[in-house]
């Protein structure tokens, strides 16, 4: 019986080294994403006295990105243990992704805010407001949390951040369309 095996000390090296690079990326992105996300709360709730449209989606758009960031770590943790899986390797990829969402929704309504205030000045003052910029961050947070509850409840990978996509192609491509477009 000939039984090759693809496997070779070459190849486990560089995967190792691969490991510690991207250990390396995520560390630094970690403290350096910490320190600026924590940097930019204390500017936005201590120093700045007016409450204004960009300053609320800014603030939403900073906790979205601090909660990617804090997630970090237990991504490193779970990455390098193959192994783990279960509730923790659920929770942190959900606030992965719940987090990446709002950030990504967040900046398209900084841009539609953008857009409202520069093209259409007069009609600006009925559109928008902080409260509205809440009212509208609130409901983002909400259906995307929502979203995401029912996605991890239909999972079927076992392993963490793999994906596993049972429906048909089409379907996953028309959800991201309409997700990022």
């Amino acid at each position: 019986m000939n039984v090759s095996n693809n496997c070779s000390t070459t190849n486990l090296e560089l995967h190792h080294h691969v490991r510690l690079v991207e250990f390396a990326l995520y560390s630094l992105i970690f403290f350096f994403g910490a320190l600026f996300n924590i940097l930019a709360l204390w500017v936005f709730f201590c120093k700045m006295k007016k409450w204004t449209e960009t300053r609320v989606y800014v603030i939403n758009l900073v906790i979205a990105d601090f909660s990617v960031i804090c997630t970090l770590p237990a991504m490193v943790y779970l990455l390098w243990n193959k192994s783990a899986q279960g509730e923790l390797c659920r929770f942190i990829e959900t606030m992965y992704f719940i987090n990446m969402l709002v950030s990504i929704y967040i900046i398209s309504f900084i841009s539609i805010d953008r857009y409202i205030a520069i093209k259409h000045p007069l009609k600006a003052k009925a559109f928008r407001s902080p409260a509205k910029a809440a009212l509208l961050c609130g409901i983002l947070w909400v259906l995307v949390i929502m979203s995401a509850t029912v996605q991890l409840r239909h999972r079927h990978t076992a392993l963490c951040f793999q994906t596993y996509a049972p429906v048909p192609a089409a379907l996953t491509l028309l959800a991201i369309f309409f997700i990022f477009t």
